[in-house]
């Protein structure tokens, strides 16, 4: 299988970056899982300012996505902006899950933060996501602590981690 990570930059790219958060969204939803709410799947609260979307190609096919950002005042309120990367919106297409593509996009943001000589990333998740967990965990991050916060239509309780890169 060919990948390619590209920026979702134009609006034909941002769209495909869309429907795989909702492809993903829906892979969850069978399982039983309330990933994201609708609000939280349009264009407007997905490609915010300050954010970065990236779109991972498999074999042409759009199949999974990654959100960088250098700040990020709802999850992290007192880390110092560059201090990270943050990422968001990690999700897999319905048809991609188990073949290493969340893996691939960590990858990407470690070797995205290491060109701009930002030390670590992080990330956030529920807490009550152990798989999710697991994967974070297995890809070098290290869970730090919790933290709870309001966003449109939902509280959450999410745990956050680390993966420092020097």
């Amino acid at each position: 299988m060919k990948l390619e990570i590209v920026k979702a930059d134009t609006q034909a790219l941002r769209e495909a970056f869309l429907q795989v958060l909702e492809s993903a969204n829906e892979r969850m939803a069978e399982k039983g899982i309330v990933q994201w709410l609708p609000c939280h799947l349009t264009a407007e609260a997905v490609f915010t300012p300050g954010t970065e979307p990236y779109l991972l190609m498999a074999d042409g096919t759009p199949a999974a996505t990654v959100l960088l950002v250098t700040q990020d005042e709802v999850f992290w309120p007192e880390k110092e902006p560059g201090s990270a990367v943050y990422l968001h919106r990690i999700s897999v297409a319905k048809g991609f899950s188990g073949k290493g593509l969340a893996a691939a996009m960590i990858k990407f943001a470690a070797e995205y933060a290491e060109s701009r000589g930002i030390p670590c990333l992080r990330l956030d998740c529920r807490s009550d996501r152990e798989k999710l967990r697991r994967l974070y965990e297995n890809c070098g991050f290290c869970f730090l602590d919790t933290i709870e916060v309001d966003v449109p239509g939902v509280h959450l309780c999410n745990a956050r981690y680390e993966r420092p890169l020097t």
